[in-house]
């Protein structure tokens, strides 16, 4: 009897203990503060106080680590440390109160326990970032990404802000040859960050095969943004290298319209609505409107060398007498003394028109398809079959 209770009480204490270390391990995160009051004590949740501790010291230094660790801090990182020694942010703690060889060591052996801490990796991003060490500042935030669901939404901008600097194009290129999970996000971002898109287009380049993945690549956001910043030059070259060096005897591409627009507006970039619109199909461009209705259908960036140029445009019929169908050719650089824009109405089934481009001091201009139905009239349905941009011989 007395042996049965013995085993009872023993039974009950080991069974109390578990328990409370369970409950210790539930709140650990959620309220470390009961964790730590908990016996036996909870190293995690000491550590994740230390932590807490260390990344409001960072909100309140504007992000920056400090230059000391507060002693309570340090605290709860040493009891952290001695119940649990695989905690990595306490050892990341006791590292920031160290001298400046040791914490470096410590940061590292804080990495090695876990690669998910993002204030581990904050830090050696941060360190990285002092020795100018970009490949490692990379590796660290694919790390984070990979680790962390939630650290894209941070992570994701901050290197396609990165990109900016020219310095970053070469690191990236070696990491993202990789095929990082992330990095359809990243040049997601990249579109949409004018001042990182120049060096994107450089990186693009050293990253492409002919096999690519559309999935990953924002090739036709990054050209559009590329004209839209009027990195003309860096588009038209990119262009190059995505669609080929298709022989065309026009300056425009895609004159015959025998295919459908990829790359907009370095080829057909298209407009439509409710009331009128444009579409390239059956090896046309397609033009359509109601009644008082119109505006731009078509538009295409295009190179013109310095010379006398002549134009074609066939359609399948004669033009509508109620459709007022122009060509607008102007000048897309911003320029003091730009050219006059041309307009060259579309009246018979054959257009033809000489212009010079001689002394004009505009390489890239935008050659436009515009429209508009008369008012009262019946609208218009006007298939163009070719439009030809051609030297002069």
């Amino acid at each position: 009897m007395l042996k049965n209770g013995i085993i009872w009480i023993v039974g009950l204490a080991i069974a109390l203990a578990s328990g409370l270390a369970a409950v210790g391990a539930i709140v650990k995160s959620q309220a470390p503060e009961l964790a730590v009051s908990l016996q036996p004590a909870n190293g995690f949740a000491f550590d994740t106080l230390a932590s807490n501790s260390l990344k409001a010291a960072v909100a309140a230094n504007d992000g920056r680590f400090p230059n000391s660790v507060d002693p309570v801090a340090a605290s709860f990182a040493k009891r952290a440390f001695v119940s649990e020694p695989v905690t990595p942010e306490a050892i990341a703690v006791l590292a920031l109160g160290s001298t400046e060889g040791k914490k470096r060591e410590l940061m590292h052996e804080a990495l090695a326990l876990s690669r998910r801490q993002q204030l581990v990796n904050g830090w050696m991003i941060v360190d990285a970032g002092t020795r100018e060490d970009i490949p490692e500042i990379l590796n660290h935030y694919d790390t984070m990404l990979r680790t962390s669901s939630s650290a894209a939404s941070v992570v994701i901008p901050t290197m396609a802000r990165a990109l900016t600097n020219r310095n970053f194009v070469e690191p990236f290129a070696g990491l993202l040859s990789k095929n990082p999970p992330w990095a359809s996000g990243f040049w997601g971002a990249v579109v949409t960050t004018p001042e990182a898109i120049e060096n994107a287009a450089q990186l693009r380049g050293m990253l492409y095969a002919a096999d690519d993945s559309k999935e990953i690549y924002q090739d036709a956001n990054l050209i559009y943004a590329l004209v839209n910043n009027q990195q003309f030059g860096s588009a038209e070259s990119l262009y190059q290298l995505l669609a080929g060096q298709r022989k065309e005897a026009s300056l425009l591409k895609n004159g015959l319209f025998e295919r459908e627009p990829e790359y907009p507006p370095l080829d057909w970039q298209l407009f439509s609505n409710g009331e009128y619109g444009a579409a390239v199909a059956g090896g046309n461009l397609q033009l359509s409107a109601i009644p008082s209705s119109g505006g731009l259908f078509a538009r295409q960036l295009v190179k013109l060398p310095s010379a006398i140029l002549k134009m074609s445009v066939k359609s399948n019929t004669s033009i509508p007498k109620d459709a007022n169908i122009s060509i607008d050719i102007r000048c897309g650089e911003t320029l003091d003394n730009a050219p006059r824009p041309i307009r060259i109405a579309l009246t018979d089934k054959l257009t033809r028109q000489q212009i010079s481009n001689q002394r004009s001091g505009c390489s890239f201009y935008w050659f436009d398809v515009v429209g508009r139905s008369a008012e009262g009239g019946d609208g218009f349905d006007v298939v163009i079959e070719s439009v030809s941009l051609q030297r002069q011989p």
